[in-house]
């Protein structure tokens, strides 16, 4: 009986696999059976509207779409930040590969009306050009505006062999940049799709420089429909100014530090907060990085790496801003280095649990949802991708 019943499993199985090799063939072969299945992925992910909803359920949200920084990693885009709230998504830092890492997390990119930029260093304003004319694509029918610092307030000290000095520029120059590295884009697809259908005024993006605060104070940048956010200085030298922001929303409060080396300014302004999502750089794994580096003849960049260290904030130090200032969850973004395996990011994480006592604490990943629900003091950590 026993050998019968194995020999009756043995025939099914057998049956299944076949049936399993014939539908196989069938949708290799057969253009219609294709056709028909794609289009059922596609009439599937055009359904799937479901993030749409955080726009309009009475919390804030804050996701982040690019938690990485310039050292190559395959898994992170640089930094990017989308908060959503009351109908809004603002888009804080626009990094490298931040625009598809946006895209999907299936949000409604023609609700962004407004970016913020930290400061002007690459790896946080590579990706505005792309978030410019993909929020227009996506329905965004007013001009984009764009927040972000002044040039430096000092006289520029980097004159190239012809006298050009490097550093005259700041947000105003830097949207004026990419509105003509796009210009040509921009009028191909109007008159490719028509303006009924790409509306011109929403090709135009509208740089506005913020004004510098002091030290210990707030200056608004945004505010509509209730959402909030506030700018403050914050110590990324000699990159000046360099901000961070501070949001809020239905009672909820979240602070984004921007690159800074640790700064009394992050946690005076997260008093309090439901969230910190801080920049984090390992100081140890970077200089055991520096040997190697060096050993493979490249004093340059040893000496480059060398440099990180003196303006970014090490995870034990943001653990402790976000302990002193009594944060309910603190998420690590600007992540360096590249966390690559489990040993990594155990290293990374070495004297945090001691810097930040029973707080929660989180490494930050592309596609991370953190929802503040209105009327509650919770905090929830939910994936995108």
């Amino acid at each position: 009986m026993a050998g019968r019943g194995v020999k009756i499993v043995g025939g099914i199985a057998a049956a299944v696999v076949a049936l399993a090799v014939i539908a196989y063939g069938v949708v290799m072969t057969v253009p219609s059976v294709q056709d028909a299945l794609m289009v059922r992925v596609i009439k599937a992910r055009l359904s799937d509207r479901s993030q749409a909803a955080l726009l309009t359920d009475g919390g804030l949200h804050l996701a982040i779409c690019g938690s990485g920084s310039p050292m190559p990693d395959p898994t992170r885009a640089n930094a990017c930040t989308a908060v959503i709230a009351g109908g809004h998504i603002v888009i804080i830092d626009t990094g490298p590969g931040s625009w598809k890492k946006f895209a999907q997390m299936r949000l409604p990119g023609g609700k962004i009306d407004t970016i913020l930029l930290t400061h002007l260093h690459s790896d946080h304003i590579g990706d505005l050009g792309e978030f410019a004319v993909q929020s227009w694509i996506n329905g965004r029918d007013k001009p984009l505006d764009i927040f972000g610092p002044a040039k430096l307030p000092s006289p520029a000290l980097a004159p190239d062999s012809e006298g050009h000095e490097y550093g005259t520029s700041g947000t105003l120059d830097v949207v004026k940049g990419f509105a003509l590295a796009y210009d040509a884009d921009s009028a191909y697809r109007i008159l490719h799709h028509g303006a009924d259908y790409l509306i011109p005024d929403g090709a135009r993006i509208v740089g506005h420089e913020i004004q510098t605060p002091n030290r210990d104070e707030l200056v608004t940048v945004y505010d509509k429909d209730g959402l909030k956010i506030s700018a403050f200085l914050v110590d990324h030298h000699p990159i000046e100014p360099a901000y961070g922001f501070r949001v809020e929303y239905a009672g909820r409060v979240a602070v984004l530090s921007g690159d800074t080396k640790k700064t009394e300014s992050v946690e005076r302004f997260s008093k309090g907060a439901d969230l910190l999502i801080h920049e984090a750089l390992n100081h140890d794994m970077v200089k055991l990085m520096e040997g190697p580096v060096k050993e493979l003849n490249s004093p340059r960049l040893s000496k480059m790496l060398n440099d990180t260290i003196n303006y970014h904030t090490s995870p034990v130090e943001a653990a402790e801003i976000a302990k002193a200032a009594g944060v309910k969850l603190l998420v690590y973004s600007h992540i360096v280095p590249p966390l690559v395996n489990a040993l990594s990011e155990k290293m990374f994480m070495r004297g945090v649990a001691e810097a930040r006592g029973d707080g929660d604490v989180r490494i930050g990943h592309d596609g991370m949802l953190i929802s503040l629900p209105a009327g509650s003091d919770k905090v929830e950590v939910s994936n995108l991708n």
